[in-house]
């Protein structure tokens, strides 16, 4: 993949680089009204100084190549440069049967389309599940096909506005977008690849057999704890040290709860325990806290029932 973008990415390049469209009007910078006369006057101006190397030479070649003299021929019809805005050179120079304005865009366009084909195909192996990019596949190729029908619309219907009779100079619709298409060819992809790789997450079957294995460590343990809470009251150094814990657990407990700060906060929290509540069972009185640490253990109770046979 890398290496087809690599490639894909030299062939944009020397399409902006090298193969640029032709365009007579823009190279010998002379006005789109020009006469066909003074574009051949020019043009021969300029082989005579390419080929004889002395600015201002002149030499009339024995005969004018087949798709200048087509394209001079064009040219010199009504209506021709407006054909020439839209369509570029190439298509009046070499199209030697177009002879209407669906002609030349069906030219154009196909061409058109095949450079959108291949980019897209490079989007398709750009965005796989392989590289992690397969969400943004329906986006990018939505930006492309719009970039497509916003192509399809400029070439049939917002280009098809006529020159000014003295015009001199025009926007030329089919080089613009030429440059504009490439440069969306050569963005793409390299947006493309920045983008974070994101990969679908694996199947619930793997997270369910780590926990799983997870789960047959622990119960050993918690049924050895079972047996560990006895042992510690046999043997006279573990009985010894429990009941030094449990002695300065109660002290801490009774120093915390003599507190008023302490009792002042539990009662703002609902935990108050220093003034005893009716508890609705046969009337007794007992502390918020203890009222709610019964109701919580009361719920916690059918978790811990044994499942009936």
């Amino acid at each position: 993949m890398t290496a087809a973008a690599g490639l894909h990415t030299i062939l944009v390049l020397s399409n902006l680089a090298v193969h640029r469209p032709q365009n007579l009007f823009t190279r010998l910078r002379i006005p789109i009204n020009t006469h066909v006369d003074r574009i051949k006057s020019l043009l021969m101006r300029e082989v005579g100084f390419n080929t004889m190397g002395e600015p201002g030479a002149i030499v009339i070649p024995l005969e004018i190549p087949k798709d200048v003299e087509t394209l001079l021929i064009k040219l010199g019809v009504h209506g021709s440069r407006d054909i020439y805005v839209r369509f570029g050179q190439c298509a009046i120079q070499t199209c030697s049967y177009c002879s209407s304005i669906t002609d030349y865009t069906i030219l154009v366009l196909s061409g058109i389309l095949l450079d959108y084909l291949r980019t897209a195909t490079l989007l398709l192996l750009l965005t796989t599940n392989i590289n992690g990019r397969q969400r943004w596949r329906t986006n990018v190729l939505g930006a492309l096909t719009c970039a497509f029908l916003a192509e399809v619309y400029v070439f049939a219907s917002a280009s098809a506005v006529p020159l000014e009779k003295d015009a001199q100079t025009a926007f030329m619709w089919h080089d613009n977008l030429f440059l504009a298409r490439n440069i969306l060819f050569l963005v793409l992809p390299a947006f493309i690849q920045m983008l974070p790789a994101i990969y679908p997450p694996p199947p619930a079957s793997v997270a369910l057999a780590a926990v799983l294995g997870r789960l047959e460590r622990t119960l050993p343990r918690a049924q050895l704890l079972r047996y560990f809470r006895p042992a510690i009251l046999r043997h006279p150094h573990t009985r010894e040290r429990a009941v030094e814990f449990w002695t300065k657990d109660a002290a801490d407990g009774a120093a915390a709860r003599s507190n008023p700060n302490v009792q002042m906060t539990a009662s703002k929290l609902g935990f108050g325990f220093a003034s005893p509540v009716s508890s609705g069972d046969n009337g007794g009185q007992e502390s918020l806290l203890r009222v709610n640490a019964r109701m919580a253990v009361q719920s916690l109770k059918p978790l811990f029932m044994p499942p009936a046979n």
